[in-house]
C-alpha cells in the first residue's frame, strides 16, 4: 500500500541499531531470549516486525500474521485489481460487506471530520492527476486540477444495506459520482498494526512492539526489560546516508511518521511533493518536513499525521492543543531558512530525546 517508513527500532534484539526496511526485507520467524519472539515478512508493499514475549504459549505464527496482511491487501490495497477498494473504486455504486473495508472507511471519514478536510480519503483523483499512483511517479508540472476538486470534495452517499437492525450494523450501499475515487492509504496501515494489536492482547499478550511499514505500536517492556526505543530519522533526500534526529521511548501507544522530503519529483527545477492539499489541489508547499505523532491506536497515529503534514507548522499545533481529548502528541521537524527546526508538544518532553 504505502512506501513509507521513517522509524528504526532502536537495541531491538541483539543489534545495536535495526533500520527496519534495510536489515529484516527477507522472512523470518525466531525465537529470541527466553520467551520473545520475532515475525517479519512481506505485506501492503512493504515489509513488517513483530516482536512479542510469548509466554502464554499464543501459537502466533509467521502464517497467522500473513494470513491476517493478506485479508488487509485483498480489503485495502488498491495495487490488488481484486481488492474490494479497487472494485468499488471502478464502479458508481457498492453494496460492501466488507467489514475490514467499512471500518477503515469510517474511521477516515471521522478523521476528515475532526480536521476540516485535511484529511481526505477521497483525495485519489488529485493524487493521480499529480503523478502519484500505482503508476508510479509521471511528472505533470502544474496542473488546472479544478475540475478535479469537485470529485473530491463531493459527499459520497452511504446508506444501509436493507433496514434489519444486524444489517445496518454490517452491510451499507456506498454511492459516488464517476470518476470518485478512495484512498485510505492514510489510515490502513495504521489500521492494521492495531488489528493484530488486538489479536495479540485477546491472547493474553502484554510485551510487543508491531512494525508496518513504519507505522509503530509499543506495548509493554522489550527483551532487555526496558521500555521500546524508537528512532525517528532526520529528514534527508534518498540519495543521502540515514540517520536519526531523535529517540523516542514508547509504551502502550503507537508512533507514526510521515514525511515530504522523500517521495516528490522534480519538474524544471520545482519540487513537486506527493502529500496533496485537498482545499487547494495542489502538492503543499510550506517548510514542514516531517511529522511524527503519537496517539493511543496506530490508526489515528497514522492519519493524522498524515493531516498534519497537509496543515503545517502552526496549525498542527494549534491542533493538538484544541483536541485534547485524541491524546496526541507531536514532534516536527521544518526548514526555516537553511536550518532545520524542530517542535515537540509536552507530552513528549520526558521520553523523547534529539540526538
Amino acid at each position: 500500500m504505502k512506501y513509507r517508513n521513517f522509524l528504526h527500532i532502536i537495541t531491538f534484539f541483539v543489534f545495536p541499531v535495526l533500520i527496519i526496511t534495510a536489515c529484516e526485507s527477507g522472512k523470518s520467524e525466531k525465537k529470541t531470549n527466553e520467551n520473545y519472539r520475532y515475525i517479519s515478512g512481506d505485506a501492503q508493499g512493504t515489509t513488517y516486525s513483530i516482536t512479542y514475549l510469548d509466554s502464554a504459549n499464543t501459537k502466533f505464527s509467521k502464517a497467522v500474521a500473513d494470513s491476517i496482511l493478506d485479508n488487509f491487501d485483498m480489503s485495502l490495497s488498491v495495487w490488488r485489481e481484486n481488492s474490494t477498494i479497487s472494485k468499488f473504486n471502478r464502479v458508481d455504486s457498492m453494496e460492501i460487506t466488507d467489514k475490514l473495508f467499512l471500518t477503515v472507511f469510517f474511521r477516515g471519514r471521522e478523521i476528515e471530520n475532526r480536521t476540516n478536510g485535511a484529511f481526505q480519503p477521497m483525495i485519489m483523483p488529485l493524487v493521480r492527476a499529480w503523478g502519484f499512483s500505482t503508476e508510479g511517479a509521471h511528472p505533470k508540472g502544474d496542473l488546472n486540477t479544478d475540475s478535479l476538486m469537485a470529485m473530491v470534495h463531493t459527499p459520497l452517499r452511504v446508506l444501509p444495506a436493507d433496514t434489519s437492525a444486524e444489517r445496518q450494523r454490517n452491510a451499507f450501499i456506498i454511492q459516488k459520482k464517476p470518476g470518485q475515487q478512495i484512498d485510505v492509504n492514510g489510515i490502513a496501515q495504521g489500521f492494521s498494526v492495531d488489528v493484530i494489536a488486538d489479536f495479540l492482547r485477546d491472547r493474553g499478550v502484554r510485551d510487543f512492539m508491531i512494525e508496518i511499514g513504519g507505522e509503530v505500536l509499543a506495548n509493554g517492556l522489550n527483551d532487555k526489560g526496558e521500555l521500546w526505543r524508537i528512532g525517528i530519522d532526520k529528514p534527508v533526500d534518498l540519495d543521502e546516508e540515514r540517520e536519526l534526529q531523535a529517540i523516542a521511548k514508547v509504551d502502550n501507544r503507537a508512533i507514526a511518521t510521515s514525511g515530504s522530503y522523500r517521495k516528490y519529483y522534480m519538474n524544471n527545477g520545482k519540487r513537486y511533493s506527493h502529500t496533496i492539499d485537498p482545499e487547494t489541489g495542489k502538492p503543499v508547499d510550506h517548510q514542514l518536513l516531517s511529522t511524527t505523532v503519537l496517539a493511543p491506536n496506530a490508526t489515528n497515529a497514522d492519519g493524522f499525521a498524515t493531516a498534519f503534514m497537509v496543515m503545517g507548522v502552526e496549525k498542527s499545533k494549534e491542533f493538538v492543543e484544541d483536541n485534547p481529548d485524541l491524546m496526541l502528541d507531536i514532534y516536527l521537524i521544518y526548514g526555516e531558512g537553511d536550518s532545520l527546526n524542530t517542535y515537540m508538544s509536552k507530552g513528549l518532553k520526558e521520553i523523547l530525546e534529539e540526538i
